[in-house]
């Protein structure tokens, strides 16, 4: 198995095409899996986050094959389940 190249923001979005906003938007929605899509430079809460540029790539494919509503349901989904955990966290 190759080895991940990790990039910034910044660079990550122009090697894959889209803005570093857009990389954030997918990774709040949980489209973008943290270990396997993206980390932080240092394991600190402020630190950059760096982006694994084929898997964010081989996940951007995936996502172009797929009806745009079932991107939507995933996504929906995800966030359904994060609030709920974070609701269980908090109890």
């Amino acid at each position: 198995m190759p080895q991940p190249t990790w990039a910034s923001a910044f660079a990550a979005g122009a090697v894959l095409g889209v803005s570093g906003r857009t990389l954030h938007r997918w990774r709040s929605a949980g489209l973008l899996k943290p270990g396997r899509h993206w980390r932080r430079k240092f394991p600190a809460p402020n630190s950059p986050i760096l982006y694994d540029l084929e898997a964010v790539d081989a996940l951007m494919r995936e996502l172009a094959a797929r009806n745009p509503d079932a991107i939507e349901l995933v996504a929906a989904a995800d966030q359904g389940s994060a609030q709920r955990s974070r609701r269980v966290l908090a109890a």
